[in-house]
């Protein structure tokens, strides 16, 4: 089944979104990232900062542009075309009290493990879905996204390769 990138993003998101009561009354889930984080590992994370375009079998191609607008803040645009014209959303990566989140829509995620390698997010808030963003090279990484909201896994794997802007 083919998605936009909004519409695949929404809905991972959307699959994990806890009904309106039920989130008003949770702040977050049993599953908060344990190892404090600091900007030396924030650090490790600017290897996103850029333009890619993701491809996945059985899947639309994605863009995304991840820009770093400050020493603990990634912000990301999502598009739904190779020439960035049409934004179909956006989130953001931050450090924030020790610990790393990305935020997208009503989910919240916490990074459990940030090193050279790469980062993985656990839900924390309004998600369910795991993902994992790691680097191949200075202009390619992967992002494996693994959900379980309908019973059963379902894993993507997005290759990202950077695109070239003049």
């Amino acid at each position: 089944m083919r998605h936009s990138i909004r519409a695949l993003l929404f809905a991972f998101a959307a699959a994990t979104v806890i009904p309106a009561a039920a989130a008003r009354a949770q702040t977050s889930s049993s599953a908060q990232p344990k190892t404090p984080f600091g900007p030396s590992d924030f650090t490790k994370l600017r290897w996103l900062e850029g333009t890619w375009e993701g491809t996945a079998p059985g899947e639309t191609t994605i863009y995304e542009r991840f820009h770093l607008a400050n020493d603990s803040t990634l912000e990301i645009s999502y598009f739904s075309d190779p020439e960035l014209a049409h934004e179909t959303g956006n989130g953001r990566v931050y450090l924030s009290v020790g610990r790393i989140y990305h935020t997208f829509g009503p989910g919240r995620w916490g990074a459990s493990h940030v090193d050279n390698d790469g980062v993985f997010f656990i839900p924390q808030v309004n998600a369910r879905n795991t993902f994992q963003w790691t680097p191949q090279s200075p202009d390619a990484w992967t992002a494996t996204l693994r959900s379980g909201a309908s019973g059963r896994e379902r894993v993507s794997v997005y290759q990202m390769k950077r695109l070239k802007r003049p």
